[in-house]
């Protein structure tokens, strides 16, 4: 159990009205202050005693895409598809196809992304990956990796946390100098699952700095 970092609340005791013309209109307005101050003090308490934070909801999404996805033309910017939601709370996939993953509180938030890559020659081949915001590029989030070998199956996987304002979307855009290359979805095969060309999972973390962060 972690350390209590918020002291346990408790309903404050409510003087007893003394007799007079006034005192059960007293009585029943303190039985209504008791419930209530009963309440607030066991909900404030739940939250912040043992495992509080399963009566918290934040944000969050799960997504991902079961449709493989090519480069028409070679050092090209696409963005990745998320045509499919496993988790979606307050935080939705737009665009056509769905590519703009849009959450609908400003906050800070933390992306994991996982692309399946497959080769079809023997060639290596560079792939870039890169975080664009409202349609502009973010300075610095760019990750590149290389695929060798045809046949060849690679995972990448990409983690980054950024500030995000309501009204705002975030794109995954990728880019790569051969056309052999496959974001790959993978059917079901015993014993497995099926395997998603793309998949990423977004969560809340904080409310935004005061002074936001220059991209």
């Amino acid at each position: 159990m972690a350390e209590r970092l918020v002291q346990k609340v408790q309903a404050p005791a409510l003087p007893i009205p003394k007799a007079g013309p006034l005192k059960e209109y007293l009585d029943a307005l303190n039985n209504i202050l008791r419930l209530f101050f009963n309440l607030l003090s066991s909900g404030i308490n739940s939250v912040f005693g043992e495992y509080g934070g399963r009566f918290i909801e934040s944000p969050n999404a799960k997504l991902f895409s079961t449709v493989d996805q090519n480069a028409s033309v070679i050092n090209t910017a696409y963005a990745l598809q998320f045509e499919n939601t496993y988790l979606g709370e307050a935080i939705s996939v737009t665009g056509t196809p769905k590519t703009r993953i849009t959450p609908t509180h400003s906050g800070v938030y933390n992306f994991e992304l996982s692309v399946e890559l497959t080769s079809s020659s023997a060639s290596s081949k560079e792939v870039s990956f890169w975080v664009r915001r409202s349609g502009v590029d973010i300075a610095n989030t760019a990750r590149m990796h290389v695929v060798a070998g045809s046949g060849g199956v690679d995972d990448f996987t990409y983690s980054f946390t950024i500030d995000i304002q309501a009204g705002q979307y975030i794109e995954l855009m990728w880019a790569t100098d051969d056309l052999n290359i496959t974001v790959d979805y993978q059917a079901a095969a015993s014993p497995r699952p099926a395997v998603p060309s793309t998949l990423v999972t977004v969560t809340f973390v904080s409310a935004l700095p005061e002074t936001l962060p220059t991209p």
